[in-house]
Parts: C-alpha cells; sequence; structure tokens
C-alpha cells in the first residue's frame, strides 16, 4: 500500500545507474521500489516466464532492463493495480503474440509503466544494479506489433 501509483518519467540509463542494494531486499523499501515508472523501450525480446509471466527485455541508448508482466490469472482480487496490470498483458499478447517458453524477438517501441523492482544480477537483458518494473502496470504501443 505504500507504492505510489503515480508514474514518474525516467529512462533506462536512469535506472541502471541508480545504486542497487547489495541483493535484492525482501520488501519493497527502497524509494526505487515504492515509485511507479513510465520510460520509452523497445521491446527486444520477450518470454513466458515458469510463473507464467511475460518478462520482456526493455532497450534504450545502449542500455538493456527487464520488465515483467505478471499473469492476470496469478493476481489475487486484492491486487493493487490489478485491472491495469491485466490491461497491459492483454495489450501485449493481443497485439503482440503470445509469449511461449522459448525466448522471442520483438523490436516494438513502447512507453512502459511499472513499479521499480530489485531483482536478480546476471539475467538476460538485466541491469547490472538488478533493476527491473515488476509488475508492469501499462503498455503504450508506439510503433511495432
Amino acid at each position: 500500500m505504500l507504492v505510489d501509483g503515480t508514474a514518474q518519467q525516467t529512462t533506462i540509463g536512469a535506472v541502471r545507474e541508480r545504486r542497487g542494494p547489495g541483493r535484492p531486499p525482501v520488501r519493497r523499501t527502497t524509494a526505487f521500489q515504492l515509485h511507479t515508472w513510465e520510460l520509452p523501450a523497445q521491446v527486444t525480446s520477450f518470454r513466458l516466464d515458469s510463473t507464467r509471466s511475460v518478462r520482456l527485455v526493455l532497450y534504450d541508448h545502449g542500455a538493456y532492463i527487464n520488465a515483467v508482466i505478471p499473469s492476470p490469472s496469478c493476481l489475487s482480487a486484492k491486487t493493487r493495480h490489478r485491472a491495469d496490470i491485466a490491461a497491459a498483458w492483454h495489450v501485449f499478447v493481443d497485439k503482440c503474440g503470445r509469449a511461449t517458453s522459448t525466448w522471442q524477438s520483438l523490436g516494438a517501441i513502447f512507453f512502459v509503466r511499472g513499479v521499480g523492482f530489485w531483482g536478480a544480477r546476471g539475467t538476460r537483458g538485466g541491469a547490472p544494479n538488478g533493476a527491473e518494473l515488476h509488475p508492469v502496470t501499462g503498455l503504450r504501443i508506439v510503433a511495432g506489433c
């Protein structure tokens, strides 16, 4: 209930420059995790992960980060911004194609809105500091799909 749902504009480069925690925190406690961010990005690849969430690799100006759209079927009735998350899922799946468990290339340009999250480092397309947008709460297609 502490996350500010009003999106602040940023860039992938600015997210990657943030000082990350030593390891991902168990709770949302950092300023990055307590805000919703919106940034322009090319989705270079995507896949369905083991939780049925769509994992996106975002790119802009030579930098990458990950973003995750949780599956609507995994959201509880009490999930904050449930309708926004489900809408983002449907925009992506309906316009860009169904994700599978293998990586698929894309190249579409979006404005991606999501909550800051410190994830694991060293993942495909992941930021060196572990920064991600998770969950994604909005997608606006600019080009592609």
